[in-house]
């Protein structure tokens, strides 16, 4: 076996010896800029950058600024101006010769110096910023740092794949202050994001400063929530200049995003004049899509927004205006006689040709304003505007006929480029929206399906990250949203397909996870996945856990903290007595994750109960008065009324709640108090998964939602029943948490059998009973 062993290695050992050079490069490459260079050679020798060496540019050049900025504060070295060619140590040079493309640029690094060339200060930009990815990450750094300046000697020929590569921050669920969104650009601009999608607009906060309407700012940017909480924000103009103008110098485009006929409340707040109904109004306190949208028969509506686009356009100097477009309910305009109207003065068959007649009516008021549209593919339905740019989120089919019939279009599914998913297991993060979006995923996909005709595939202008905020309720939780997946679709949207390679790609997040910490982004670390948080058993678990890209995992099982030098998990973890566990991921660097904490709990199975009369149904104690935001409020009700309900859900018919904008919106109210049975066909250990504030099994309080968002909740718990049937009560607060109604939430209590982490068995809903 053994000799078997070395005649398999003999040809590799040659191959080594032969090509040194190239087996380092594809193994140990120290090249770690992100996205990957289209074309890259790797040179013998370094560059060492010192003190006092000079730098020949363009004057004004901010590639050179960049540069120079640097070098100055992370290393403390100094570039002095050259005079020429031949006494300079690095060179930036503007040649329309030997490069062509608006983007692209030629580095080349030698032991005597460096060069960057480009046709435009975009690509010398670019440029300088594969040049500082090849120094030491440390380069980052805002105040001086210890590393070894030196660069790789390399050769590299650079252009992107696709001229747009955007990102989109929603800032209406959630708004981000102005300092922070410069932050993202300065991280943005790193990867070569070009398009800064912002979405100022939505039914619950109006963003932007219009001087004009100062109503939409004084009561369009201020909601309040559910428990009486006031949630308010929006850009001043000047503010607006000062980021555009701060995107411009990093060679970001900031699109503004304005949203029309729909999606539209937090305006109509303020201006009720320009709805179906004429109010009143208020911004819309949870998320979900709203009913009451612009007034497509009204012409005072396409002049308020002619003139809101008036001040849009002043501020934003992009070519492109969004104006949404998506989720636009049409019932207000199938009953109001203005729209009603408006279809038979134009001889419009329905609603959806009455929404291509809006976004038709906006694109010629943006043509005369010098500008063209961009609208989210339901725009698509009833007739296309003839000049408009789509982009394509429910899924590639709108982009696919976009394409084809010859429009220019911008591919962003949800399935792939949303990027307020999960990046892993819900047990592991902070609720989320849904969906799962790893960073490999993200990756994987290419801009342009294969049913686009190829003659029509130059009408995919490129792809863009869209991350809205729903779930994310401080500004870090944006970071940790975007990083490290925005570099994903930049490496998608730079480099060619054949180029990527998705373990080298994870690798360079070593490299490019220092670079996130230097600029204080606080960004996803995957998580020990596997498991729930609480598990109850009666003799021993085996508990394996992975993460979905390879970092290594520490662990404790005294209840303490891990550090780095705690035990490393290896192989999975046998527990034989009652334990409480915790695990960090820890990256190269030393940063650690989050911990995970996993209570396991020896125990014996909680008794069933054999031969009682049950009929299938619910007994019902409730309230519809009240507000609860925690059940221990529950213990002042007097007034309880008494009745059964088939399913958990039907308490919300018999108490006040959230109408889902069907009419204004009702205020949540009231509270149940639900009890019954559930029966086990069989002995086991099972996970036991319910979205009631709190589920009671037998005496035992075993799931606790109180407090928390009643959604994808990492509140399952596994527990050992015996075959038979199981009182339980269950309580359900009809409140809000999060923008999250209780209402929206599914409150049947769900059973699988637990066979560890690869259980392929669903959670089933169990049959409910009560006692005469």
């Amino acid at each position: 076996m053994k000799k078997l062993y070395l005649i398999l290695l003999l040809p590799i050992w040659i191959f080594i010896q032969i090509f040194p050079q190239s087996v380092y490069s594809a193994v140990n490459s120290a090249i770690n800029v992100v996205p990957k260079p289209n074309h890259l050679v790797e040179r013998k020798g370094h560059f060492v950058v010192k003190n006092d060496m000079s730098l020949l540019a363009p004057s004004k050049s901010g590639a050179a600024s960049l540069l120079t900025s640097k070098l100055e504060t992370a290393a403390g070295i100094h570039l002095k101006s050259a005079t020429s060619i031949k006494g300079a140590d690095f060179v930036l040079s503007i040649d329309t010769t030997t490069v062509q493309g608006a983007e692209s640029y030629r580095l080349s690094v030698t032991t005597s110096q460096v060069s960057i060339k480009a046709a435009t200060e975009t690509g010398l930009y670019y440029g300088v910023q594969t040049l500082l990815q090849l120094l030491p990450p440390q380069i980052e750094s805002t105040r001086l740092a210890e590393a070894n300046w030196v660069l790789p000697c390399v050769s590299i020929d650079d252009s992107p794949q696709f001229a747009y590569r955007g990102i989109m921050l929603d800032v209406c669920r959630h708004f981000l202050p102005a300092d922070h969104i410069k932050k993202l650009l300065d991280v943005l601009a790193m990867y070569k994001i070009n398009r800064f999608h912002w979405h100022l607009t939505d039914d619950q906060g109006w963003r932007i400063e219009i001087k004009r309407y100062p109503e939409l700012t004084k009561i369009g940017s201020s909601r309040t929530d559910a428990n009486g909480d006031t949630y308010s924000g929006y850009y001043t103009q000047d503010q607006i200049k000062d980021i555009v103008k701060y995107a411009a110098a990093r060679h970001i485009v900031v699109i503004p995003e304005i949203e029309m006929p729909g999606h539209a409340l937090a305006a109509l707040s303020a201006y009720p004049q320009y709805s179906c109904t004429g109010g009143p109004f208020k911004p819309r306190t949870v998320w979900g899509v709203e009913n009451n949208v612009y007034c497509a028969g009204n012409d005072s509506t396409f002049a308020f927004l002619s003139n809101v686009l008036d001040e849009v356009c002043a501020l934003f100097p992009s070519k492109y205006i969004h104006i949404g477009g998506d989720e636009c309910p049409k019932v207000r305009w199938e009953s109001c006689p203005k729209g009603q109207a408006r279809m038979k003065e134009e001889g419009l068959k329905n609603v959806n040709e009455l929404q291509s007649y809006f976004i038709k009516r906006m694109e010629k008021i943006l043509e005369k304003k010098g500008r063209k549209i961009i609208g989210w593919d339901e725009i698509l339905e009833g007739g296309i505007a003839p000049s408009a740019t789509i982009m394509s989120w429910r899924g590639e089919q709108g982009g696919i006929e976009a394409a084809n019939a010859g429009h220019d279009v911008i591919m962003t599914p949800g399935s792939a480029l949303y990027l307020d998913h999960y990046q892993g297991s819900p047990l592991c993060e902070p609720v989320k929206i849904g969906g799962l979006t790893t960073l490999q995923q993200i990756y994987a996909y290419h801009p342009i399906p294969k049913e686009i005709n190829p003659k029509m595939a130059h009408h995919v202008l490129g792809l863009q990250g869209n991350l809205w905020s729903e779930y994310l309720y401080q500004p870090n939780q944006f970071d940790y949203q975007l990083f490290p997946r925005a570099m994903a679709v930049a490496e998608t949207g730079w480099t060619r397909p054949d180029l990527k390679n998705v373990d080298d790609f994870v690798r360079r997040m070593d490299d490019q996870q220092i670079r996130l910490d230097e600029h204080h982004i606080d960004y996803y670390i995957p998580m020990p996945e596997g498991n729930l948080n609480y598990m109850e058993f009666t003799d021993s678990l085996c508990l394996p856990f992975t993460t979905n890209r390879p970092v290594q995992v520490v662990y404790t099982e005294d209840g303490s903290t891990p550090t780095q030098n705690s035990k490393a998990y290896t192989t999975p973890i046998v527990v034989t007595k009652t334990t409480t566990l915790k695990l960090c991921s820890v990256l190269p660097q030393g940063k650690m994750s989050p911990v995970r904490t996993i209570h396991l709990v020896k125990t014996e199975p909680i008794p069933s109960m054999h031969g009682i009369h049950l009929q299938q149904g619910l007994r019902l104690k409730y309230t519809g008065d009240g507000y609860y935001k925690y059940v221990s409020q529950l213990e002042s009700v007097k007034n309880w009324q008494d009745t059964f309900i088939s399913l958990p859900n039907q308490l919300f018919k018999l108490i006040p709640v959230y109408n889902d904008g069907k009419s204004i919106a009702g205020e949540p109210r009231g509270a149940g108090i639900i009890s019954g049975y559930f029966h086990v066909d069989e002995t086991g250990l099972y996970q036991v998964h319910c979205n009631a504030d709190e589920l009671r099994i037998g005496n035992q309080l075993l799931i606790n939602n109180d407090g928390k968002i009643k959604k994808s909740v990492p509140t399952d718990i596994t527990v050992p029943l015996e075959a038979g049937y199981y009182p339980f009560q269950m309580t359900i607060l009809n409140n809000v948490w999060g923008g999250f109604p209780s209402s929206w939430a599914d409150f049947r209590i769900q059973l699988r059998e637990w066979k560890g982490n690869k259980s392929s068995a669903k959670l089933n809903p169990v049959n409910l009973y009560y006692r005469k």
